[in-house]
């Protein structure tokens, strides 16, 4: 935490209590000049990163984040309000829905500039269907910034297989070099 810049430090502290306190990701995923672009949230959970990046990206730029989980939602939902005073404005928005089925929220095809994920790819079962999404959503030059948790090595069946440790982001984990195939092979 004392590696965050003073920037996002003050952003953060922007953001309401009761958002921070539900956080479950593993990281900080903020590329640094994103004022006035397009960024995708991909399972924002209480919308923490949102609420970063809807600051960040000002007025001009917006922010929609997608979550499968509705009482996660409700507590993102619940501060809308709250945020768009604190920011003077409102450049965000939810979706409900599951980040390897994309096409189902009806967003433009290469549309976002930027596509953010914050230790959720690691939870779904279909990886591919996932960056494949991401790629149609991404304008021309667009990026994919995330943090998850990734393996030195491939997993076993028993690891991958047990609903515990796949809770625990661990079942989950792909090895490093076949995430990057598994991204070029997706565009």
């Amino acid at each position: 935490a004392s590696n965050v810049p003073n920037y996002l430090k003050s952003a953060l502290a922007n953001v309401h209590p009761d958002i921070l306190a539900k956080y479950y990701g593993c990281g900080l995923v903020c590329p640094d000049v994103v004022e006035g672009t397009k960024i995708l949230d991909l399972g924002c959970g209480t919308g923490r990163d949102v609420y970063l990046l809807s600051q960040l990206v000002g007025k001009t730029g917006s922010v929609i984040g997608v979550d499968m989980t509705p009482e996660q939602l409700s507590v993102a939902t619940q501060f809308e309000d709250y945020h768009q005073a604190k920011f003077g404005y409102k450049n965000f928005q939810f979706l409900e829905g599951y980040i390897e089925a994309l096409a189902d929220l009806k967003l433009e095809s290469n549309s976002f500039d930027i596509v953010v994920s914050n230790c959720v790819v690691n939870l779904s079962p279909d990886k591919e269907a996932v960056l494949r999404g991401v790629f149609n959503l991404l304008k021309e030059g667009g990026e994919l910034y995330f943090s998850d948790v990734y393996s030195d090595r491939r997993l076993s069946d028993a690891a991958r297989n047990n609903e515990v440790m796949y809770g625990e982001c661990l079942g989950g984990a792909l090895y490093w070099n076949d995430f990057i195939h598994l991204a070029k092979k997706c565009g």
